[in-house]
């Protein structure tokens, strides 16, 4: 992602893990105001916890691709 070679801030996993949770927000948000959200409550509170995973994952594999390795270590450039 990062084309360069640097350290990767953000991936994939992370976005979808932030646009799950934003619209899990919405949903309950909406419950609050309609009666017929209110009824799918629960399927916003499951797109929140994957989303909540979805973002868990992407920081771990954002840590295994941003380690640092020793001066011993050679690229395979």
């Amino acid at each position: 992602m990062t084309g360069g070679g640097g350290k990767q801030w953000i991936n994939g996993e992370t976005i979808t893990g932030i646009a799950l949770v934003l619209l899990a927000l919405l949903f309950i948000w909406a419950a609050t105001m309609n009666a017929v959200w209110a009824r799918i409550l629960l399927a916003a509170y499951l797109i929140l916890a994957i989303g909540l995973g979805f973002i868990v994952l992407g920081i771990i594999t954002m840590r295994r691709t941003n380690r640092t390795y020793s001066e011993g270590h050679t690229h395979n450039y």
